[in-house]
């Protein structure tokens, strides 16, 4: 009869653990459902596929083009990370847990961080959109990649500390930097108060985006920024991205006028959902669903493809968080990532007219 221990834990992990890591498993199990955490930090299809994880993944290229907070969270919470991912590894039964980065100083910063430990760190292409499933090297069984904020979270609890709270103040900006705001009062977050503690702007007219270049935000510069912000751009008030944003307040005017009718936007979609012909059929004047494009991730790969300008991450993207809470909520794993084309970083931010702000 099985030890009323384990009965948290499914047999095949249980066997796999042994007596000794089984009991911290559980251990672990009970502080994360006392935290209110649990089985909603990884997708259901790990659970329900016993053995078919075989390695857990942090991708540090996942931030928004310029981000700071993965170097930043390294150097100042770097416990954080490794407790994090050694615990997510007990858990689940993962063969192997690493790291992935096209980006040679935050690999050389990971390699100090994880020495004498089995942590992986490994290399990447420089393209985007990234996928460490695909760059680190083949798996015989599937990969989870994990976004950063699980790992500290998870953490942050075992170490007994609060989550870090880290927001990338890039772009038009004296003194680009991670700020941390985990002991702020959040009603004083708003984007020239961020900007101030970087050292202002070398521009006199600017406008924030909250979440980056691709499906950022416009937000006013005095308006309480949300709770959750980890991302601020801060751009010329003329620069090109902003206008193109400006001609899109009319999408289907524009998209009739401009539209190439071409499919590089679908040629470069990693989810394979072929946005060129949702773009059609808004020139059509056909509307979308109000969620958005189904099973479209965000990445905004579709945006920098476009030889228009038309940014059709920005009309088509659902609300943030909408497509990976269906996909952690499958019983099967998302299909594995096939070879479509990329974008190298560099042409990224040329094309993004971001190449003067790179660090």
């Amino acid at each position: 009869m099985p030890d009323p221990l384990h009965r948290s834990l499914s047999p095949f992990l249980s066997q796999q653990l042994g007596e000794e890591r089984a009991q911290a498993a559980v251990a672990l199990q009970k502080l994360l459902q006392s935290a209110g955490l649990g089985e909603s930090l990884w997708p259901r299809w790990i659970d329900a596929r016993p053995g078919l994880l075989s390695t857990i993944w942090i991708d540090g290229d996942a931030e928004p083009p310029l981000g700071l907070t993965m170097p930043a969270l390294c150097v100042r919470y770097g416990e954080l990370l490794k407790d994090g991912l050694a615990a997510l590894k007990l858990l689940l039964g993962a063969k192997e847990v690493g790291f992935c980065t096209s980006k040679p100083a935050l690999q050389a910063e990971l390699e100090r961080l994880c020495a004498r430990t089995t942590i992986l760190v490994r290399t990447s292409l420089m393209a985007f959109p990234s996928q460490p499933e695909l760059d680190a090297r083949p798996q015989r069984g599937r990969a989870w990649v994990v976004p950063v904020e699980r790992v500290v979270q998870v953490g942050a609890l075992i170490l007994k500390r609060p989550p870090p709270q880290l927001c990338s103040v890039v772009g038009a900006v004296a003194l680009p930097q991670a700020l941390d705001l985990t002991d702020d009062d959040p009603s004083v977050w708003t984007p020239r108060e961020l900007l101030r503690r970087c050292g202002g702007s070398p521009v006199a007219a600017w406008v924030a985006l909250v979440g980056g270049a691709l499906t950022g935000t416009p937000w006013s510069a005095d308006a309480k920024l949300p709770r959750d912000v980890s991302h601020l751009l801060i751009l010329p008030a003329d620069h090109e991205l902003l206008t193109r944003r400006r001609l899109l307040q009319d999408p289907h005017a524009r998209i009739a006028n401009a539209c190439l009718s071409c499919d590089l936007c679908s040629a470069f979609c990693p989810e394979s959902i072929q946005p060129h012909l949702s773009m059609q059929a808004l020139g059509r004047q056909q509307p979308l669903p109000p969620a958005g494009l189904p099973g479209c991730s965000g990445c905004g790969a579709c945006s920098v493809a476009c030889p228009a300008g038309l940014l059709p991450a920005s009309l088509l993207a659902g609300p943030r968080g909408s497509w990976q809470a269906t996909m952690d909520a499958s019983d099967e794993p998302p299909p594995l990532p096939i070879g479509r084309l990329r974008i190298p970083t560099e042409l990224l931010l040329s094309r993004l007219g971001l190449l003067a702000y790179q660090h």
